[in-house]
């Protein structure tokens, strides 16, 4: 029986491993198979950023991976997702073209195909190599129709760019809310700071205790200089009067008033009690800081709404397209002459084990 199958005059074990094979083979990619065109672009992303910062990361960028390229292997996961396969359908049908009747059927996506295998046969007819060193991003993408692909990745690096771009607003508009939360409760200390000057101001009916201040010391000092001029009348009263003299009697009332006056004066001022100068002067000077630093926190805080919203500006990323998609000239899939010599090679190797295997199995028996 052996013998039969492995003769050479019939050689029915060569035609069925090889040959059969391969007319099936050729006359499916000759006759029967869909060509796909590629149509293929170059891109990468960029910020405007400060030459300044790029210098001053530029130690870190040289040890992590630079920004650019984690935006771009984001952009990529965006690409590949199922997100930008509904923008595609949406925009372009891009299911409906993949389950197109005339493509053959083992090329086309099943019409009822899950939602999980349309996105794989999705990701099989697009590519997304990247080129670390440049960080330029080429993409393709194929399509049974060379004006449908051209049209096709177009659309997909529009809605890249417009994703892109969503994120790096996103990003600038969350920076830019945080410092306005931030100016916003500034705004409420100072706020509350003026309201408690203008509360204590209105309590003690004082517009400053500090001129207050310094207007009662100023009449100390007159009455305390006006005290020794009628202690120094006084002297001289004395040394010629009785001190039951008018005059005499007179001068020591006036600097027993003084004396008292100076000390309703100094008790004022420096006192005991809750109402004394030197506590409400505190007092003061405490909410004056207060506003002070409101003050100047409100002022930070605009400086750094404006470098905000500057950086925001600077940092916002832009797709650039290093080569338009092009319009292929033909169809680069399926790689025909480069699957029938593999297949035609696989198969040479197939017939020579099998037949060793019925060598071996003839040599035994005999």
């Amino acid at each position: 029986m052996f013998n039969k199958i492995i003769s050479v005059r019939g050689r029915p074990l060569f035609f069925m491993i090889v040959v059969i094979p391969m007319i099936v083979l050729a006359l499916y990619y000759g006759l029967v198979s869909s060509d796909r065109y590629v149509s293929q672009a170059d891109f990468t992303i960029k910020e405007n950023v400060d030459s300044s910062m790029s210098s001053s990361l530029g130690g870190l960028i040289s040890i992590a991976r630079p920004p650019v390229i984690q935006d771009i292997l984001m952009l990529q996961t965006f690409i590949e997702s199922s997100d930008m396969l509904d923008l595609l359908d949406s925009e372009l049908g891009l299911r409906a073209h993949y389950q197109d009747p005339s493509i053959d059927f083992f090329s086309r996506l099943e019409t009822d195909a899950s939602r999980e295998d349309q996105l794989e046969y999705y990701q099989k007819h697009i590519s997304l190599v990247l080129d670390e060193a440049s960080s330029v991003m080429r993409i393709e993408m194929q399509g049974f129709d060379r004006e449908y692909a051209h049209t096709a990745l177009r659309t997909l690096m529009t809605n890249g760019e417009s994703f892109i771009n969503e994120v790096g607003h996103r990003l600038a508009e969350a920076q830019l809310a945080f410092v306005q939360e931030q100016l916003e409760l500034v705004q409420e200390a100072l706020r509350n700071a003026k309201n408690k000057l203008l509360a204590f101001q209105d309590r003690n009916r004082l517009l400053s205790p500090e001129q207050q201040g310094q207007s009662m010391v100023s009449i100390l000092d007159t009455l305390q200089a006006e005290l020794v001029r009628e202690k120094t009348n006084l002297k001289q009263l004395l040394s010629y009067q009785q001190k039951s003299a008018p005059q005499v009697v007179a001068s020591m009332e006036r600097i027993d008033a003084l004396t008292r006056q100076i000390e309703d004066e100094t008790t004022k001022l420096v006192g005991d009690g809750s109402s004394n100068l030197n506590e409400l002067l505190a007092e003061y000077t405490n909410l004056q800081l207060e506003l002070e630093f409101a003050k100047d926190a409100y002022a930070s805080t605009l400086v750094a709404l404006e470098q905000s919203r500057a950086e925001a500006t600077k940092k916002l990323k832009h797709l650039v397209v290093v080569s338009a998609p092009t319009l292929p000239d033909e169809a680069l899939y399926p790689r025909k002459a480069y699957i029938l010599v593999t297949t035609l090679f696989v198969l040479l190797l197939l017939y020579g084990i099998v037949r060793m295997v019925f060598a071996s199995i003839q040599e035994h028996q005999d």
